[in-house]
């Protein structure tokens, strides 16, 4: 007893009294059941993006033929184009018209025009203004049929009239040949 009088005791911080206590209040470990694989740190697969020409040249013989005749009839207007990764977009002074770009088997045009106009048309319209990228070009129409190509080419007479363009003659160049040789 003598000894333990003459050892000073120091006192406990908070952080000693939530130590102790955890220990005291730990579960002991269940040896029934069996221990759980831990999930394996599987690397994230890589996400591959092709480039739009890679894409589109990539595409059936017919539905390269209507890219042809859609960017024909487009430039007709006076619009410049410009093909980057994203697609092929025509713009005349900073103001973006029609965006086309490649996918699954056929195309998607990107209008800058009022998706909720052509609701309850027979124009089958998607509205993608929510995404940042598509803002200014909220309506998208999917061309695959004949029957698409002429109504995308009355969404083009649409976009074109309500900003005041007019349409031009109409060159015959094979934009898919100067794809390709930009390849090569």
């Amino acid at each position: 007893e003598e000894e333990d009088a003459n050892v000073e005791e120091t006192p406990l911080t908070p952080l000693d009294i939530l130590l102790k206590e955890e220990k005291a209040e730990a579960p002991l470990p269940i040896l029934d059941k069996k221990p759980t694989p831990k999930l394996l740190n599987k690397p994230k697969q890589k996400i591959i993006r092709y480039p739009f020409d890679v894409k589109l040249l990539k595409l059936d013989k017919d539905v390269l033929n209507k890219y042809n005749e859609l960017k024909n009839y487009i430039l007709a207007f006076g619009v410049g184009s410009r093909v980057s990764n994203a697609g092929d977009t025509f713009r005349l002074h900073k103001k973006m018209f029609v965006r086309i770009t490649a996918a699954g088997k056929g195309l998607k045009l990107y209008y800058a025009l009022d998706p909720k106009k052509y609701q309850d048309s027979t124009f089958p319209v998607q509205d993608a203004s929510k995404k940042g990228l598509y803002e200014e070009i909220p309506l998208v129409f999917k061309v695959k049929s004949d029957l698409s190509v002429k109504r995308a080419k009355m969404l083009v007479d649409d976009v074109m009239a309500a900003n005041g363009l007019a349409q031009g003659p109409i060159e015959n160049v094979d934009h898919i040949a100067e794809l390709r040789n930009q390849q090569a």
